[in-house]
């Protein structure tokens, strides 16, 4: 009986293991205007900078930058979701943001 214990603790363990590896720990984002890059981490993301958001994305109005690092954002998250280490961001002209990943 103790051995069936262990035996199920030991999978229960080698299980969780293997799970937190297929984890992506950061995501790099680029953006199609930009040959700038941002790495994101998947776990407790900070927001980025205004800047960096600027920067990446190539906003020239600072006022789109707040809303943009939002979407932004919830771009890394699923592409985290996903597993895709490294993502294409595109601005639409409704004010979206798409992605796709990046080979």
């Amino acid at each position: 009986m103790r051995f069936a214990q262990i035996a199920v603790l030991s999978l229960a363990v080698l299980a969780v293991g293997s799970t937190v590896a297929q984890e992506l720990s950061t995501i790099e984002v680029r953006a199609e205007e930009s040959d700038r890059t941002l790495t994101m981490a998947c776990v407790n993301p900070e927001k980025p900078s205004l800047k960096d958001v600027e920067q990446v994305l190539a906003i020239a109005d600072p006022a789109q930058t707040p809303a943009l690092r939002t979407k932004l954002m919830a771009a890394a998250a699923e592409a985290c979701a996903q597993k895709q280490p490294k993502i294409l961001v595109q601005r639409g002209a409704n004010g979206a943001l798409v992605w796709k990943p990046l080979s």
